[in-house]
């Protein structure tokens, strides 16, 4: 939890600090300040992304989720994942399409917002419409988990990554519809979440001071976009507080990115 004494000084720690790798530890001596009891603070996952990537991510969750719950055969017909589905795309549409017009290539942009439209209708296709949509939102997943491995830029990665969130569960969805098997473009879907989760991984720091006769651990993860997350836990003196757990710190770095979305939705491809 962060420290009263660690708000306070954070700004001249980090002048005063050189910052080592996480898992790494020194002791430097911190500008002189009066020391003051270590304070249970806001706890850092309470820092929060913007209520319309929240419910972004809330909306992708249950989309991959009814389909999960489709192929678990827990009693969810093929017609009510696509209309829960489609709920999700509705709602999460206007926040989908931002993202997907901020994607620089414009083939992966083009099929993205293509299948994204188109799905409303997935209801009124003709067997021949439903296989070529299916087989077009197939194209566009590995279009774009080719071009999440290969492109250098990370802002360019995020953007990629917003546009597999939501072409996924459109394609699983189609392929089902239209009879196709979905084992592949599920393992696709994986691999495309774990690159990105790889790829935009925060960075975290940790960094140890001392006032004697306190002596903190400080930890910092940054995203690739400078956003942080930090926390401290007090050393010393006895009882020395618990370790720092970084994937709240990660995900308060990572808040409004596609990062966020990729943990989300991993746990219901990977089921």
């Amino acid at each position: 939890m962060r420290s009263l004494w660690a708000t306070r000084t954070a700004g001249a720690l980090l002048a005063a600090t050189a910052m080592i790798p996480f898992g790494t530890q020194a002791v430097q001596a911190a500008p002189a300040v009066s020391a003051a009891p270590a304070v249970r603070a806001v706890p850092a996952d309470r820092a929060a992304a913007s209520p319309q990537v929240v419910e972004y991510i809330e909306l992708l969750k249950a989309a991959y989720s009814a389909y999960q719950a489709y192929t678990a055969h827990s009693g969810m017909s093929l017609e009510e994942a696509t209309q829960r589905i489609q709920n999700s795309i509705n709602q999460a549409k206007t926040e989908i399409l931002s993202h997907v017009d901020q994607v620089a290539t414009a083939e992966a942009r083009s099929c993205a917002r293509q299948a994204v439209i188109d799905f409303a209708d997935i209801t009124r296709f003709t067997t021949d419409t439903l296989q070529a949509f299916a087989r077009d939102t197939t194209g566009c997943v590995t279009r774009i988990d080719s071009l999440l491995g290969t492109v250098s830029d990370k802002a360019a990665v995020d953007q990629l990554g917003f546009a597999v969130n939501a072409v996924g569960p459109i394609s699983l969805v189609a392929r089902a519809r239209a009879g196709f098997d979905t084992a592949l473009l599920k393992s696709t879907l994986v691999n495309a979440h774990n690159t990105i989760v790889t790829r935009l991984d925060p960075t975290c720091r940790s960094v140890r001071v001392t006032e004697r006769p306190l002596i903190e651990e400080q930890v910092t993860c940054t995203a690739y976009n400078g956003n942080t997350g930090w926390d401290s836990r007090r050393i010393a003196p006895a009882p020395a507080e618990p370790r720092i757990d970084v994937e709240p710190l990660k995900a308060e770095a990572s808040r409004g990115t596609s990062w966020v979305a990729a943990k989300a939705v991993l746990p219901a491809l990977q089921s």
